[in-house]
């Protein structure tokens, strides 16, 4: 049996009033591109109705008790069965909307962002979460020099065979930057496609300063003196 085309794989934690619409937006627009594909999140576990929103929406629930966003990605890319895999965020953050451009540009790339920076793209936020994102996509992309405006960004698509065995240290919302080095310094091609970032409809951020700052001070020092 081949693979799927695609896994959507979304992590989550107390999502609830989210997830189930965010769920049927990108299952909509799979359906459109008539891709076979698979749909489960990796849940924090939450303690609201995110687990039953989401099986009510399609979704299979994984559940992840070691905490910390860093490693459900690493899970939900572990698990997926499909070619690709779509991670995006729970809160409605992401635009089902931008999927089928995304999709169409994974012919030419190992790793799909949708880019809140790249020309064309925006952000609905308040403004000190625009210049804290602007400033600190700067500073990675200058100290690595990778190629992408927007390495924070969490709507991606990978190509699955490019991120088997990927690894890292990041447990909180550093690992989008983690995952961005370890597919450059393999050899990998990432492209941006614009989407428009919109803010949270319901639920609280998961976003902490202080916890950005102590992993992004980690990643620092495990990455900028050596080529793991």
């Amino acid at each position: 049996m081949s693979a799927l085309d695609l896994s959507i794989v979304i992590p989550t934690l107390n999502e609830g009033g989210n997830i189930g619409r965010v769920l049927r937006g990108i299952r909509a627009e799979a359906e459109k591109l008539n891709l076979t594909y698979e749909a489960f999140i990796v849940d924090g576990p939450s303690g609201d109705s995110t687990g039953e929103e989401a099986r009510a929406a399609g979704a299979a629930v994984v559940e992840e008790h070691g905490g910390g966003f860093g490693r459900a990605v690493r899970r939900g890319l572990s698990e997926a069965k499909g070619k690709f895999v779509l991670l995006m965020d729970a809160d409605g953050s992401h635009p089902a909307k931008y999927f089928p451009e995304i999709w169409r540009r994974r012919v030419e790339s190992d790793l799909v962002i949708g880019s809140r920076l790249a020309p064309g793209g925006g952000m609905d936020i308040p403004y000190h979460r625009r210049l804290l994102t602007r400033v600190l996509n700067r500073f990675f992309r200058s100290l690595f020099r990778l190629p992408a405006a927007d390495c924070s960004s969490g709507y991606r698509l990978y190509r699955a065979e490019t991120v088997k065995g990927l690894t890292g240290i990041a447990d909180g919302f550093d690992v989008q930057q983690e995952n961005i080095i370890w597919i450059v310094r393999r050899g990998g091609h990432v492209v941006e496609v614009p989407i428009h970032y919109v803010w949270r409809q319901e639920g609280e951020s998961k976003a902490r300063i202080l916890k950005f700052g102590i992993g992004y001070l980690k990643l620092v020092a495990k990455y900028w003196f050596r080529n793991d």
